[in-house]
């Protein structure tokens, strides 16, 4: 069943969709975040405070585990919050499915860097019509959970630019 089905995607939040993943997807995804450089944002450490306030550890103690205890503790979360929530749905696919976005974007002409947008760029909303070719497109190369879990994420992340993913969906 796909995470599509499984919230209401109108009024879903970041932190419910991520709630609404398998559990391995959820270990895909903390691990995904765990693994890339963020470029000094504040990601990582924010993960490790929702860490410290859910295993009612002390920083030290957090900052000690294995980077894969930390992934699996971060998977197992009930309810790490809207922004680490986005944070993790953004490093699953930026680090696992990244020929996923590379291909969406590249069939809706919008410029990225190996599917990732310019921080500098704000993408206007997408022609529906060329919408529905990518998407249908990504689901003849793709496995359709990643493709509906892709398109979920743009929409929860982002209502405004991907309101015509929705309907895809």
């Amino acid at each position: 069943m796909s995470v599509a089905t499984r919230v209401d995607l109108d009024r879903c939040t970041p932190s419910q969709l991520w709630a609404a993943l398998p559990p391995e997807v959820r270990l895909a995804a903390a691990r995904s975040l765990y693994a890339h450089d963020w470029g000094g944002t504040p990601t990582k450490r924010e993960a490790d405070a929702t860490l410290m306030m859910a295993l009612r550890f002390r920083e030290a103690a957090v900052r000690q585990l294995p980077v894969e205890r930390r992934a699996q503790y971060l998977a197992k979360t009930a309810n790490p919050g809207d922004s680490i929530a986005s944070s993790l749905l953004l490093a699953l696919h930026l680090e696992e499915r990244r020929s996923m976005l590379a291909a969406f974007l590249d069939a809706l002409g919008i410029a990225h860097e190996n599917g990732l947008i310019a921080e500098d760029q704000e993408p206007a909303p997408p022609d529906e019509s060329k919408l529905a070719q990518a998407a249908k497109d990504l689901r003849a190369k793709f496995p359709a959970d990643d493709v509906d879990l892709y398109l979920a994420a743009l929409y929860v992340l982002d209502r405004e630019t991907w309101k015509g993913v929705r309907p895809l969906i």
